[in-house]
């Protein structure tokens, strides 16, 4: 084991010599792998393609571009198609020792795919682009072209380290009365387990003012990420986001909950949480429309029907009962309010029993009337 330290001037009887790996593992330490700005690939209309000036970064060695590039494909197979890339290749081998954009030339198939990237101790590449290279044609257009610099599995943009983005979601964590001084400057954030974090986390959720079981979950089943933008002099906000952390429950996300301050700095405290409620869920059916929100609150909107006033109440005139099965079911008729409207003046719409999944409604009018009146229907409640 050995201790490093680096980068120093050499002094007389001190010599201090680094070569290019030193530098390339340092730089490991700060940025990831991909592209920084440009290198987009476009057609020529022949088989050229050409890369557009721009910069990259692979295994702590940067890449520039400064005029456009032109690359050559190997002419098309009568028959079938192949797929190539465009890479941008490090080759460590020390008879080459360059970052150079090269043309990958894919397998002819019926159904093609892209050649794999090659990536070991010496060699590392990252894909600009997949070119298709059509069966007997003899140039290539844009829409043969697919761009995967977003793509971070093959290339992305540059990003801090995962290294350093791995320790952030480890060692950065903070609890919920970290004061906005505890925050660095710019942009921050950390993701918290109920599960391996769970005092952390209950604290969180004690300070929103969330019970687990609100969402039918145990606080082991329910992740967070905590983002934090603020600085010494403007205001710092941060947000909650809370979801569910297995693929069986879609990864809901339960809620979003955010506060403020005037300043990231001393003698500062955060605001009150406020919740920004989020569509969870939406929809409709032959029975209307629904919208579920993430705080569990559940909205109907029936699809109109008409009704007649032909039955004689005392003074007054009724429809025969109607059900209406809601669009989508509530959790409960505890807080459950269905409503209606009859547009217009002597009629009205009068609720007589609702359940979790339906309504009986019927329309009230002044006057004996066979005709038929548009009723609207409308339901609020908890789906959770």
């Amino acid at each position: 084991m050995a201790e490093l330290s680096r980068f120093f001037n050499s002094v007389t009887g001190d010599e201090r010599t680094y070569q290019a790996e030193d530098f390339a593992q340092f730089f490991q330490n700060v940025l990831g792998n991909g592209f920084f700005e440009g290198l987009e690939v476009s057609a020529e209309n022949t088989t050229n393609i050409i890369v557009a000036p721009g910069a990259g970064f692979i295994e702590g060695h940067e890449y520039t571009n400064t005029t456009s590039l032109t690359l050559v494909h190997d002419p098309a197979d009568a028959t079938n198609d192949r797929i190539d890339r465009i890479v941008l290749r490090l080759n460590r081998d020390i008879e080459e020792r360059n970052i150079k954009a090269f043309v990958k030339k894919g397998e002819t198939s019926s159904n093609p795919t892209p050649p794999a990237l090659t990536r070991n101790n010496y060699v590392y590449e990252i894909s600009l682009a997949q070119v298709r290279i059509t069966a007997g044609k003899s140039y290539i257009d844009s829409s043969q072209i697919t761009d995967e610099r977003g793509d971070n599995r093959v290339c992305g943009r540059v990003q801090v380290a995962r290294r350093v983005g791995d320790q952030i979601n480890t060692v950065d964590i903070k609890p919920v009365t970290a004061r906005p001084e505890d925050y660095s400057e710019g942009i921050s954030q950390f993701y918290m387990s109920g599960r391996d974090q769970a005092d952390i986390f209950q604290g969180w959720l004690d300070s929103i003012g969330i019970n687990p079981g609100k969402y039918g979950r145990s606080l082991e089943s329910l992740r967070a990420y905590v983002h934090t933008i603020g600085n010494r002099t403007n205001t710092g906000v941060q947000t909650v986001t809370l979801f569910a952390w297995d693929w069986n429950n879609n990864y809901e996300i339960y809620g979003e909950f955010k506060r403020a301050n005037n300043a990231v700095s001393s003698n500062i405290e955060w605001g009150q949480w406020q919740e920004n409620q989020i569509i969870v869920e939406q929809g409709s059916n032959s029975n209307g429309e629904y919208v579920r929100y993430s705080n569990g609150v559940q909205e109907c909107w029936g699809n109109p029907f008409s009704l007649q006033t032909s039955t004689s109440v005392g003074a007054l005139y009724r429809s025969d009962p109607r059900q209406w099965t809601y669009p989508k079911e509530f959790a409960s008729t505890s807080d459950l309010v269905v409503m209606g409207d009859i547009r217009s003046f002597d009629r009205w719409v009068t609720v007589s029993t609702i359940d979790t999944t339906q309504a009986s409604v019927s329309a009230m009018g002044v006057y004996n009337s066979s005709a038929a009146y548009t009723t609207m229907l409308y339901a609020k409640g908890r789906w959770r």
